[in-house]
């Protein structure tokens, strides 16, 4: 039954009750299942049923003959009294009012009693009418509101639920009618299209924030899901805006909106803004041209493969990172929050009876608060990843700087935590130390920031730490395992950074000790004799030295690297 239903309905009813006469007893008035009360002139009560008595928890002498005031003033001395002020003052109010008046009143009451929840009520009262049409007292209903009153929390729970997501989602989330205007938006699409709040956007367009050609091609997109009932789901747009800002990119999905009927009244979608990802594409694209233009222009082999060697072993990491990026772009949980507005939408016309009622209702509202954090766990690990994009890409170019000015590159010297360096490389070097299930040892203290060339110690510990996995693959009979470690040691001259890579691998035959440094020396059938031979170049540009040792063939290696730490003056 719908409000109006309900209201007309009680109205209907407190319009019968001039019907009854005022006698002690009704049998009519003793059935229904309302409270009734009729008073007289002074506001005393001359009747009340069985179900007034029930809901105030008095018996019928007990009020009879009697003003609220008075019934208050002598329940006030319980412990627990059952007429409270509020519905004193208003009850006496409205009495008056009636009596000058002759307008019925509507007032809301909640009755507390002890070992109970509250009780909800709605009391209409009117005027009593004599014979002369004068104003003889009043009557009244009281309708037991409670189970609304519940609902109405209920379902303003589950719209705050909705409206929470669609404020803090990191993804834009919007519904639109069958123009493709928006009538409902999440924050971050508003603020993205310059509104200060979701309800700005209302009754705009795509056509009032994209140039003409992406707004007319995602019209087209939504008018064909309107046309075919079918989602477009996952589509990589490009984003290009009228006020002139740089262009951006979207992932998103488009889902047909429908009403009650099962009618399509308009689309709603979900999108996600990949344009770091795409930025990311893109300057490893430049990487790339900037690589074959250092090779062309500089016509040194050497140097070109140098540089191609240490950014393959940063690609490593950027790969991975690329495709675990992808892989949550592939299998977001976007399309359960699609599902739940579908269930939703199925049920728009008892949404508050399903919530409440049906199995699958009463799990909604924890199943979006769940997607909603899925959500949010999606967008930051998303954004870590590309964070370790963007600091391979940044050391990329570092390299690839480094080698552009290779015979009077100058050292840049910045504080540096040696953990968080050596975490660095091992996550460029993360693809494969998990591939090939290699175990990490780390004996690292506590040490200070110390000052330090980032890029090259970086470029160091990726090629030792990718030679020491490449050296594993050859020892199939143990188990891949790779130890660092880093101290601070004193020296001839002061201090030193002495780093050290084992591993557990192939080892090295006594007579290549002397010859693992060289240029162009190498054991692997693909190998090219770079890595090393740059790493050694690296280590004595920073003053330091690199040294390998190991017992021979079988048992494994070790490489120690040395870089002097610089004693602040004063």
């Amino acid at each position: 039954m719908t409000t109006d239903e309900t209201t007309n309905m009680r109205a209907q009813l407190v319009s019968a009750l001039s019907s009854i006469p005022s006698q002690a007893s009704h049998p009519i008035a003793e059935q229904m299942p309302v409270g009734i009360f009729r008073k007289d002139a002074a506001g005393r009560f001359i009747f009340v049923n069985a179900r007034f008595c029930q809901i105030l928890a008095c018996t019928a002498d007990q009020i009879l003959g009697r003003t609220v005031a008075e019934i208050a003033a002598e329940d006030s001395q319980n412990p627990t009294p059952r007429w409270r002020p509020e519905h004193v003052t208003q009850a006496g109010l409205h009495h008056a009012l009636i009596m000058r008046t002759g307008q019925q009143v509507e007032r809301e009451e909640v009755h507390f009693c002890p070992g109970s929840p509250p009780q909800h009520f709605q009391v209409i009262e009117s005027a009593v009418l004599g014979p002369e049409k004068t104003i003889d007292g009043s009557q009244g209903v009281m309708f037991d509101i409670t189970e609304r009153k519940q609902t109405d929390g209920i379902l303003a729970n589950d719209r705050e639920l909705l409206r929470a997501l669609l404020d803090n989602s990191p993804d834009h989330i919007y519904f639109k009618d069958t123009q493709s205007r928006f009538i409902k938006s999440s924050a971050k699409q508003a603020l993205q299209f310059g509104m200060s709040t979701p309800d700005g956007l209302v009754g705009k367009s795509d056509f009032d924030v994209f140039s003409d050609e992406h707004a007319r091609a995602a019209f087209e997109d939504e008018q064909e899901v309107i046309r075919t009932g079918l989602p477009m789901i996952g589509k990589v747009e490009k984003e290009t805006w009228i006020d002139g800002r740089p262009d951006t990119w979207a992932l998103t999905t488009k889902m047909p909106l429908r009403n009650r009927d099962g009618e399509i009244v308009g689309t709603f979608g979900i999108t996600k803004d990949i344009s770091e990802l795409k930025e990311a594409e893109r300057r490893i694209a430049d990487v790339h041209k900037q690589l074959l233009e250092a090779s062309r222009l500089a016509g040194m082999a050497e140097i070109a493969t140098n540089v191609l060697h240490n950014v393959g072993n940063v690609l490593n990491s950027v790969n991975v990172s690329a495709a675990l990026v992808s892989s949550r772009l592939q299998n977001s949980k976007l399309k359960g929050l699609a599902r739940a507005v579908q269930l939703m939408d199925s049920h728009a016309d008892d949404l508050g009876e399903f919530l409440t009622r049906d199995a699958r209702g009463k799990l909604l509202p924890g199943y979006l608060r769940g997607l909603a954090q899925v959500l949010e766990g999606e967008h930051e690990a998303m954004a870590e990843e590309l964070g370790v994009l963007g600091k391979s890409i940044d050391h990329i170019k570092k390299v690839v700087a480094s080698q552009q000015s290779y015979a009077g590159a100058s050292q840049v010297v910045e504080s540096l935590k040696i953990d968080e360096l050596l975490d660095d490389a091992l996550r460029m070097n993360a693809g494969a130390v998990t591939r090939h299930q290699v175990r990490i040892v780390k004996n690292i203290p506590e040490l200070p920031a110390l000052p330090l060339d980032r890029h090259r110690l970086l470029q160091i510990l990726v090629n030792l730490i990718d030679n020491a996995k490449q050296a594993m693959n050859e020892a199939p009979d143990e188990s891949p395992c790779l130890t660092i470690g880093a101290a601070l040691v004193n020296v001839a001259d002061g201090r030193a950074l002495r780093i050290t890579v084992a591993d557990n691998g192939e080892g090295i035959a006594p007579e290549n000790l002397i010859r693992v440094f060289a240029l162009g020396f190498t054991t692997r059938k693909n190998g090219h004799g770079f890595g090393l031979h740059s790493c050694v170049l690296f280590a004595q540009e920073m003053g330091g030295t690199l040294t390998a040792c190991s017992d021979g063939l079988g048992h494994g290696a070790t490489f120690v690297l040395e870089i002097p730490i610089e004693t602040p003056k004063g």
